[in-house]
């Protein structure tokens, strides 16, 4: 979904100041912003919220996570 110059559209967002903390902290480890993390996040969820059966999976080394979301 690419935006052209000029549409896009401001949302002011308020968060605790622990989450904006560990928010920071990966973009940093990421070398990016933390508007380019937040903005990561929410096309993740939004791709989570399309998929038919509302499934998520984390491979932690060997150990592969399935997270439902209903």
């Amino acid at each position: 979904m690419a935006s052209k110059r000029g549409e896009m559209k401001r949302y002011s967002l308020e968060l605790p100041a622990e989450l904006f903390n560990e928010i920071r902290q990966v973009a940093d480890e990421r070398h990016t912003t933390v508007v380019d993390v937040i903005r990561k996040f929410i096309k993740l969820g939004l791709a989570i919220e399309k998929t038919p059966d509302n499934a998520l999976y984390i491979r932690e080394g060997s150990s592969l996570c399935r997270l439902m979301f209903l």
